[in-house]
C-alpha cells in the first residue's frame, strides 16, 4: 500500500510540475543568424506572435537589432510567454533600417524561422515559420538567403 501511495504522489507531483512550467514559466530565445556575405551594417529580427502581419517589421510583437560579426549575428528575447512563435529577419548592409528591393526583390539578405523559404510571389506563411517556446531556454538558427 505504501508503493501505491508513493507512486500516486511522484505522479501528481510530476503533473503539477509539468503544468506549472508550461503554464507561466518565462522563455527567454536566442536567435542565431548565419551565412551572411558580409559583416556590413546589422540584422533586425522580428518576433512575432501569431500570423497577423507576418513578415511586416512594423506588426512585430517584438524586434531586436544586432551587429554582424564574422558573418554572423544573434538577436534575443527575454520574459517570451508560453506560445507559438515566428521570426523574420534581414540583413540591413547599409544600415538604413529598411530592406532594400529592386522591382520589389530584396537586394538584402533575409531569413525565416525553421529555414522557410519564400514562396514563387511573397514570404512564407507565418505556420511554415511556427516554432513552439514553452518555457526555459531555447535557440534556433536561421540561414540568410540572397536572390
Amino acid at each position: 500500500m505504501t508503493n501505491l501511495k508513493t507512486l500516486a504522489l511522484l505522479m501528481m507531483a510530476a503533473l503539477l510540475i509539468a503544468t506549472a512550467s508550461e503554464a507561466g514559466e518565462p522563455s527567454d530565445l536566442a536567435v542565431r543568424l548565419h551565412g551572411m556575405r558580409n559583416s556590413d551594417g546589422q540584422v533586425l529580427c522580428a518576433l512575432f506572435k501569431g500570423p497577423k502581419g507576418f513578415p511586416d517589421g512594423k506588426s512585430a510583437f517584438k524586434g531586436d537589432t544586432t551587429k554582424v560579426s564574422g558573418g554572423e549575428a544573434t538577436c534575443r528575447f527575454t520574459g517570451l510567454e508560453p506560445g507559438v512563435y515566428a521570426v523574420a529577419a534581414f540583413h540591413d548592409e547599409d544600415g538604413d533600417g529598411e530592406m532594400d528591393t529592386l522591382l520589389g526583390i530584396p537586394t538584402e539578405g533575409f531569413g525565416f524561422s525553421n529555414n522557410a523559404r519564400p514562396g514563387m510571389f511573397g514570404p512564407p506563411d507565418f505556420k511554415e515559420a511556427a516554432f513552439r517556446v514553452s518555457g526555459g531556454r531555447r535557440a534556433i538558427s536561421i540561414k540568410m538567403l540572397y536572390l
